[in-house]
């Protein structure tokens, strides 16, 4: 029934009078035609479908199709490679990072913590000063060469005019495309690096070297190397990585940008205390300077 449901959406939305039709497709489909019509007409399963609704809600499912695979949560009619990530972390045992704590008065995510150094309230690392006035986030995925591109060609000359004055500090969160796969498991090292406070440096690391990791046909002991170069605690970082303990993470903020329906990374999000959104790459200096003067 399920499957014809589908099927023959068009033929029965939208109709006034559904139950005749409903019989036929039990007809169709050699039920007991009779007892369908009981069941039916006397509403006997939906007490059933209304506890799921509010099941639903109450997990905080606001649109459909939504999914669950164990604790992981996935959000409309996403690709194939989306669902095979996260039944392979299920598999591994991995969970999602859990629900943040609610923030104190007057702070927003992108605030610096100040119990946890060097990452805001929303658990991202930044690089730059705690009292910068702006924020700059940017979501990337190591993989993608545009993104490569744009911290090793264009990222520095910002870096110098706005971080290192302490106007502004970058907050970055992760987007691998779907098919990038190696970019997940990349995005998981720099957060396991962060761990030992390594992130910028596993960031630059991985841009520069991005087409010798992305093409291994080993990429987690690749990263390992990194971390080794690094002079990181390799037993931790292995530990970090094998064992799944930053997916949760990568896949917040990789599911935020799904959900949200953003184009290919690098996206970028400027804000001043509560105000600020979204900006395009080629406009990035001009907005930086309006913030910066008003």
């Amino acid at each position: 029934m399920h499957e014809l449901l589908f099927e023959t959406r068009t033929e029965w939305s939208g109709q006034e009078d559904l139950t005749e039709r409903f019989k036929g497709y039990a007809a169709e489909l050699g039920l007991d035609v009779e007892a369908f019509a009981a069941c039916l007409e006397s509403g006997e399963t939906a007490a059933q479908v209304q506890a799921e609704l509010e099941r639903g809600e109450a997990l905080g499912v606001r649109g459909v199709p939504a999914f669950y695979i164990n604790d992981w949560f996935i959000s409309g009619a996403q690709p194939f490679e989306v669902f095979q990530q996260v039944i392979e972390a299920a598999l591994r045992g991995e969970h999602p990072t859990p629900t943040p704590t609610p923030l104190p008065p007057g702070v927003t995510p992108f605030d610096p913590n100040p119990e946890r150094p060097g990452y805001t309230y929303g658990g991202d690392a930044f690089h730059g000063s705690e009292e910068a006035e702006i924020s700059l986030v940017v979501f990337v995925d190591f993989q993608s060469p545009e993104n490569r591109r744009f911290f090793l060609e264009e990222w520095p000359a910002l870096e110098e005019k706005y971080v290192e004055p302490g106007k502004l500090r970058l907050i970055v969160k992760h987007f691998p495309a779907p098919d990038h796969v190696p970019a997940f498991k990349a995005a998981e090292a720099a957060e396991c690096a962060a761990g030992q406070g390594a992130f910028w440096a596993m960031h630059e690391l991985l841009f520069q070297r991005q087409e010798e990791w992305s093409q291994a046909d080993d990429v987690p002991a690749v990263l390992k190397g990194y971390a080794a170069e690094l002079g990181l605690d390799l037993g931790a970082f292995a530990a970090c990585l094998d064992g799944g303990q930053t997916a949760g993470k990568v896949r917040q903020d990789f599911d935020i940008a799904q959900q949200n329906q953003f184009p290919p990374a690098p996206q970028f999000f400027i804000f001043k205390g509560q105000r600020g959104g979204y900006v395009p790459r080629d406009q990035l200096r001009e907005a930086i300077e309006q913030f910066l003067a008003q």
